[in-house]
């Protein structure tokens, strides 16, 4: 049985996972009048296998400049489109510290959810970050807000280890050998309308199909933690998706 601090760190996730901007607040450094004032800002944003934000900044930007010297900063995502009153829709508020990092797999993971962005990511003053999550305040709507830590907030290194190494092939594999499972997933279990579908991100609890500028979830049954477990995962979504 799942308890409501699970139920809101997963929907929290999957918020992370969905979004394709945030607004990133940092603290204003000294040299700008502004000292210690929080700044608001619009970036994009990617997730990682744990559900971390992954972003691509510029360090010319006064946000960057801001985390270079403090690198504590907040997200907050906005879960409330087609909510008449956004109020009453979910979002979730990040705290946490954004830091580079090197690694290939998230500069991979970004530019596949936002393939515009290679247009300056190798651009000298650009590299990706990562937030590292103190906690989340998630509200689900009306009284229903919630302080998660960090514990509950992400996936274990054990969760997604083994989904992380072996994501680039299974993407490569699926894309090249399985275009008509793809377009399954698409079309008859989302629902959505499209010919040519591509997976471009894959994590734990799901995966990331991309049928021309739009990008669409589909959630695994259960959490995978292997290609093993990945595989058959896929098989039987792609069974479900065929009965409809």
């Amino acid at each position: 049985m799942i308890n409501s601090t699970e139920f809101a760190a997963f929907t929290a996730r999957q918020l992370v996972r969905n979004a394709y901007k945030a607004v990133l607040c940092t603290n204003m450094h000294p040299g700008k009048g502004a000292k210690g004032w929080p700044l608001g800002s619009l970036v994009t944003i990617a997730s990682a296998w744990d559900g971390s934000p992954i972003l691509m900044l510029s360090n010319l930007s006064q946000h960057t400049q801001n985390i270079i010297r403090d690198e504590r900063s907040s997200l907050v995502i906005d879960g409330t489109e087609g909510f008449l009153n956004p109020q009453e829709g979910p979002r979730v508020g990040i705290i946490g510290r954004t830091r580079p990092i090197k690694d290939k797999g998230f500069r991979r993971r970004f530019l596949n959810r936002h393939p515009g962005a290679a247009l300056y990511a190798s651009f000298g003053d650009f590299q990706c970050y990562k937030m590292e999550i103190e906690k989340y305040h998630y509200v689900g709507g009306f009284a229903q807000a919630l302080w998660i830590e960090k514990q509950k907030a992400v996936l274990p290194r054990k969760d997604w280890v083994n989904i992380a190494e072996a994501e680039e092939d299974i993407l490569e594999h699926m894309n090249l050998a399985h275009p008509e499972a793809l377009r399954l997933y698409g079309t008859k279990l989302l629902g959505k309308r499209g010919k040519y579908w591509n997976m471009i991100a894959l994590d734990p609890e799901g995966f990331d199909l991309r049928c021309g500028n739009s990008v669409h979830r589909v959630n695994f049954p259960s959490l995978v933690k292997n290609e093993n477990d990945c595989r058959k995962a896929l098989i039987q979504i792609v069974a479900k998706a065929r009965k409809k």
